[in-house]
């Protein structure tokens, strides 16, 4: 059928008359007249070629393609009210597959809250963290690739959606046994040890080299790794020095004899959100994971660090 040359009110008719058996019946439910229904009857049966109903003793009784063809236009007439209803989700019952983008970080430090939650919530649901690097994230968001993506980014465009979901700062960490770093981190002791840095392309967390750079200093970098998450193990069996983001500081601290202590540097603070494309936005799947994500960062502590030596 060239839908574009057809005229979907012919269905409507179609349809009151198979359930009333009578034009007179079904005029009245469509408000209109029932030569008007009439007209709409005999364009159907010219479109179509048959007749569809034919008058008998008991009303309009429906021919047999016209029998095979009410349930397809009843099941399609369904489908087109609904299209102006919001969707109705169900987290107990969802088989969704949600895409993410969570650096290591995140990882390590959110993802299995968020990963509790879910299974206790929705627990038909699945979880898909797809592999980026951070210049990538935004074409990510733009195609589809994924549906949302949690971190500290620059240079988000205008369409992103976004939500901030935590401040946070850095921490410089040390194996517990360090020989020259104690109980206090200074500048000079900052200067003078040799460092392992996260590096990749795009990445935002160049602020210590910047750093640096405003007061005419510079550090040994030693190591350059494209994990975060590698960093604390690294240092848990050498002399050198790590500046990361405090979260996954504190959670590696709790699992590696590893010290932390506040930065030398005034380094500034960054914001962790989520970001989303439009066409997520009023999704109500996507709205209950965003507000799962908002409160299970809430959730995240912040404890003290070591001051400055």
């Amino acid at each position: 059928m060239d839908l574009l040359e057809f005229d979907l009110n012919l269905l409507l008719s179609f349809d009151a008359i198979y359930r009333h058996n009578s034009l007179s019946a079904a005029a009245i439910e469509l408000g209109l007249t029932q030569p008007a229904v009439s007209a709409s009857l005999k364009r159907l049966r010219d479109r179509l070629g048959n007749p569809l109903f034919v008058r008998t003793s008991h009303g309009m009784r429906p021919t047999p393609f016209a029998d095979n063809m009410a349930g397809k236009v009843a099941r399609a007439l369904a489908i087109l009210r609904e299209l102006d209803q919001p969707d109705v989700f169900s987290p107990a019952t969802t088989t969704l597959n949600y895409r993410i983008y969570i650096n290591d970080v995140g990882m390590q430090v959110l993802l299995p809250h968020v990963l509790r939650k879910v299974s206790e919530q929705a627990p038909n649901a699945r979880m898909t963290v797809i592999d980026l690097r951070p210049d990538e994230v935004v074409d990510a968001l733009d195609t589809g690739r994924v549906d949302l993506a949690v971190g500290y980014f620059l240079g988000m465009p205008n369409w992103a959606h976004q939500q901030t979901l935590r401040n946070t700062s850095y921490v410089c960490a040390v194996r517990a046994g360090h020989p020259d770093i104690t109980n206090g981190l200074s500048v000079e002791q900052f200067l003078a040890a040799r460092h392992a840095m996260y590096w990749t392309s795009g990445s935002p967390h160049g602020i210590v080299e910047e750093t640096l750079a405003r007061l005419n200093l510079s550090r040994d970098v030693m190591l350059r790794v494209p994990r975060f998450a590698s960093l604390p193990f690294l240092i848990a069996e050498s002399d050198l020095l790590i500046t990361v983001p405090k979260d996954l500081g504190v959670a590696f601290s709790r699992m590696l004899p590893i010290r932390l202590f506040a930065p030398p540097l005034p380094l500034p603070h960054f914001e962790i959100k989520q970001y989303w494309h439009e066409r997520h936005h009023a999704e109500p799947a996507q709205r209950w994971l965003r507000q799962l994500v908002k409160a299970e960062t809430g959730q995240i502590s912040q404890p003290r660090l070591r001051k400055v030596a």
